[in-house]
């Protein structure tokens, strides 16, 4: 009979001890309380998380980027624009003149200005390629347009 009764006074002390431990273990409701103060966060939280995002940031902005894109084009700019686009468009007149004229060659080459053109007669058509090297234009206008 001893021996029973040990047996149940340690199966007690162990159900005891299980009891007496087990309501701290005992889980509560989880509730998410945001950090950062956007999401409703501590709004003195705020300086931290920048100072951490600026440490972190390996990309350094020197602002020389893309500034250029939002300055105002200056006289001198546009000025030195308006010659060049006229300096083009008189080579282009003169290129259709030399290329549609009575009597003209059947094919030939030009440079301007680092650009190739050549063209070619083909049947009621000439066809003008323009490369610079990296980007080819192709252009087919109708010799009947041009006025013979």
């Amino acid at each position: 009979m001893m021996r029973r009764v040990n047996f149940r006074l340690c199966l007690g002390g162990v159900l005891l001890a299980t009891l007496g431990v087990a309501p701290g273990a005992w889980a509560g409701d989880l509730v998410y309380q945001p950090i950062n103060p956007a999401f409703g966060g501590d709004p003195f939280y705020i300086n931290y998380l920048l100072q951490t995002a600026d440490v972190q940031n390996q990309y350094k902005d020197d602002g020389d980027e893309y500034s250029s894109l939002f300055e105002e084009e200056t006289t001198a700019d546009k000025f030195a624009d308006a010659i060049r686009n006229t300096m083009i468009a008189g080579s282009a007149s003169q290129l259709s003149e030399a290329i549609f004229q009575d009597g003209a060659p059947p094919s030939g080459n030009f440079s301007l200005d680092g650009a190739m053109v050549s063209y070619e007669t083909v049947g009621d058509r000439v066809v003008v390629n323009i490369s610079d090297g990296i980007n080819t234009n192709v252009v087919n206008i109708p010799r009947s347009s041009v006025g013979q």
